[in-house]
């Protein structure tokens, strides 16, 4: 890996941390919503709108990033809009049925499935330092578990939350939309993903607007914080560093909600969660600095095709 692009991958690293650390304050103020009368409809509806009016506003303050794109473009973000629009309705949905650390942990089964998508889909194989990563941070995703799922219901819509994720992870990944400017894909994306939730909740009449100030404030927050500036360095880091790469890196967003909890709220840190915390921070290190693996471990898992590695 030659200088310029070794910085360009630190650069990308560096940005979906971020990220993930944004994100992970997403079921902090959805919990907080939902508590003051919000549903998963009304949270991810305000989360994508005032998230792109926030972007629509940051491109015309800026105006070094046009707004337009072609209907070509337009057609290729709408499938990428319609996974990231479902992927937090059927997260929050989950916690209605359990407690919100066991969904996260299910939701984050993402990084497992990206690997495996791009081998299915895409026929590309993960390289042994990726494959051993994966089973850490999802081993360390699963050790910060502290409920009980009511039925399978709650289990299959956070899993599913991790299936359409990967997806889109994947499928922006490999498209042509890299030319846009990041912070224009980010409005497109958000804007077409609310109008697809409003749709669907109007079908549906599950939107509620009778809440209160906390809760019209968490959705801003999820707005700004979760959505436009996450979502925004989220797609360029995956730009930098690659699909499998930035989705193993995203397990930071879990251990953010473990940290609020912990500093915040007084909860317990127990020795299990410090050893998820330590599988996680293990599978970061060992995803980002280049250290070479044992032979017999690279000769169990050869790389087909190198993902950014």
């Amino acid at each position: 890996m030659n200088a310029p692009t070794y910085d360009r991958t630190r650069v990308g690293e560096l940005c979906v941390i971020t990220s993930a650390v944004l994100f992970g304050l997403m079921p902090l103020f959805a919990k907080i919503a939902a508590e003051h009368g919000s549903n998963a409809y009304t949270s991810a509806l305000g989360r994508f709108f005032f998230g792109s009016v926030f972007l629509l506003a940051v491109l015309a303050f800026r105006r070094d990033a046009p707004f337009r794109v072609s209907w070509r473009q337009l057609l290729k973000i709408l499938p990428l809009s319609v996974l990231y629009a479902v992927t937090p309705v059927l997260l929050f949905a989950s916690y209605d049925y359990m407690d919100s650390g066991l969904a996260t942990a299910l939701h984050f089964t993402f990084p497992v499935m990206v690997i495996l998508f791009s081998a299915l889909f895409f026929h590309v194989r993960p390289n042994g330092r990726q494959m051993i990563c994966a089973v850490l941070g999802t081993v360390g995703v699963s050790q910060f578990t502290g409920g009980e799922a009511e039925g399978a219901t709650g289990l299959f819509l956070a899993v599913a939350s991790g299936a359409t994720y990967a997806m889109y992870i994947v499928l922006l990944g490999r498209s042509s939309l890299a030319s846009l400017p990041v912070l224009t894909m980010a409005f497109w994306l958000s804007l077409m993903a609310s109008a697809e939730i409003a749709a669907v909740a109007a079908w549906k009449g599950a939107l509620t607007f009778a809440l209160d100030n906390t809760a019209w404030g968490a959705i801003l927050a999820l707005a700004i914080f979760a959505t436009a500036l996450a979502l925004a360095l989220f797609q360029e880091g995956l730009s930098r560093c690659g699909a499998v790469r930035a989705s193993l890196l995203s397990t930071f967003e879990p251990l953010t909600g473990v940290g609020i909890g912990w500093l915040v709220f007084s909860e317990e840190l127990t020795p299990r969660t410090a050893a998820g915390i330590l599988c996680v921070l293990l599978a970061s290190v060992l995803l980002l600095l280049p250290v070479p693996l044992p032979r017999m471990i690279r000769g169990r898992f050869p790389a087909v095709r190198r993902i950014n590695s």
